[in-house]
């Protein structure tokens, strides 16, 4: 199936249907994997922190 192209008859209810096929169990994948990825820049700028205060 091919997503119809923004401006396009059809687009907003190609979106629409898209958004509730989503299911919670994709929905909880997300949220995990966005507090991993959150997780991840804050130890890189911990990281940075440190290495910046080491050198000064």
């Amino acid at each position: 199936m091919r997503a119809a192209d923004p401006g396009e008859p059809g687009a907003d209810e190609d979106l629409a249907r898209h958004v509730a096929e989503l299911t919670a169990e994709d929905r909880r994948h997300d949220r995990r994997l966005l507090w991993w990825e959150l997780l991840a820049v804050l130890l890189v700028a911990a990281l940075l922190t440190v290495r910046a205060l080491w050198l000064t």
